[in-house]
């Protein structure tokens, strides 16, 4: 496909009641994210400077490829965020299209009057994970996703050596900031929006044992965009267990889903069984695992082999936005009709 033709629409699922495509535009390179390392972050950064190029590839995802959500965080401050929201509304009346919003939050947790440190919140996933599936320090260590966060290989093994886990009088001191959640989320009332994430700091309340502060947070967050509410997981193996057997209210999860095993925590193997034992509806992120797999066999993996209900898709260009999107859409027309093999050929 190479041409402007208008493709046919993308194939949508029913998450909380509302009707989700199964391809969802991510929106983390306009954000200066490729998950690729601080060189290619500085690419990005600079090609979405322009909001002009921000709003030519989304003008192409709406109109030719038929794309009708996007996932996005709220609106800050951040000026690539900003150029983003403004290429967004540019794009959007271009083409006469209303986009819904899968839109990520992350929680604005705290101690006291301290946030939530960030390594030792890591530190406390490994302690837990360690405990219940043996070591998985290398996997922390070597995972290439999380080797791409600023400085994650020198500052994790320091962390191993010198950072205690949070103890249990202060998770169960463990509060958030109703206040900023209200400011975060209100911006967004401006913009259809779909479902609402709570993002991966999930994976801390349901590991250390606060689902009450996490039916909190999605009844606030449900209450302010009256939207169902989806929660973000990175350690899917150690944090889906615990809520499909909780009555959080959550209408489903998203999670990364990839043929590495990249960013599935504690380990690919117990990820997967979590993921295709859920009884909620699994939106993969990362399946291309930051550009390492190719699309057609990410897609594949993706909705075929994992089966997956929908899947978040980055592109940094229109070139990529086209490839990807042509490869899912042969991937989910793949699940809906796999080929004839073995006893069920027709001879």
């Amino acid at each position: 496909m190479t041409d402007d033709k208008q493709e046919t629409a993308i194939p949508e699922v029913v998450i909380g009641g509302v009707r989700v495509p199964r391809v969802i535009l991510g929106n983390l390179p306009f954000l200066g994210e490729s998950y690729q390392g601080p060189e290619r972050n500085k690419e990005y950064a600079q090609r979405f400077s322009d909001v002009q190029v921000t709003t030519n590839l989304l003008e192409k995802a709406f109109r030719k490829h038929r794309v009708t959500a996007i996932s996005t965080m709220p609106p800050s401050k951040d000026r690539l965020s900003a150029l983003f929201y403004q290429a967004l509304k540019f794009a959007s009346i271009e083409t006469g299209t209303e986009p819904g919003i899968v839109a990520c939050f992350m929680i604005p947790l705290r101690i006291g009057a301290r946030p939530v440190d960030d390594y030792r919140r890591w530190i406390t996933y490994h302690s837990i994970e360690a405990s219940e599936d043996g070591d998985v320090t290398e996997k922390y260590l070597k995972d290439p996703i999380l080797l791409c966060r600023e400085d994650w290989g020198k500052k994790f093994p320091k962390a191993l050596t010198g950072t205690l886990p949070y103890r249990s009088v202060e998770i169960g001191d463990l509060t958030y900031d109703e206040t900023r959640l209200e400011e975060t989320l209100r911006p967004l009332r401006d913009h259809k929006v779909l479902l609402v994430e709570a993002g991966s700091e999930t994976d801390f309340l349901a590991m250390t044992g606060r689902l009450d502060l996490l039916t909190d947070i999605i009844d606030q967050a449900r209450n302010i965009l009256n939207c169902p509410v989806v929660v973000g997981t990175h350690h899917a193996g150690s944090t889906i267990p615990i809520l499909e057997s909780s009555k959080t209210g959550i209408a489903g999860y998203v999670t990364p889903v990839n043929s590495l095993g990249a960013l599935m925590l504690p380990r690919q193997g117990k990820a997967l069984q979590a993921i295709r034992s859920s009884t909620r509806p699994i939106i993969a992120i990362k399946s291309m695992a930051g550009g390492r797999v190719p699309p057609e066999q990410a897609f594949r993996y993706t909705f075929s082999t994992v089966g997956a209900d929908s899947c978040m898709i980055g592109a940094a260009s229109e070139e990529e936005l086209e490839t990807d999107i042509l490869e899912a859409r042969r991937a989910l027309q793949l699940r809906e009709h796999p080929p004839l093999t073995g006893e069920n050929q027709i001879s």
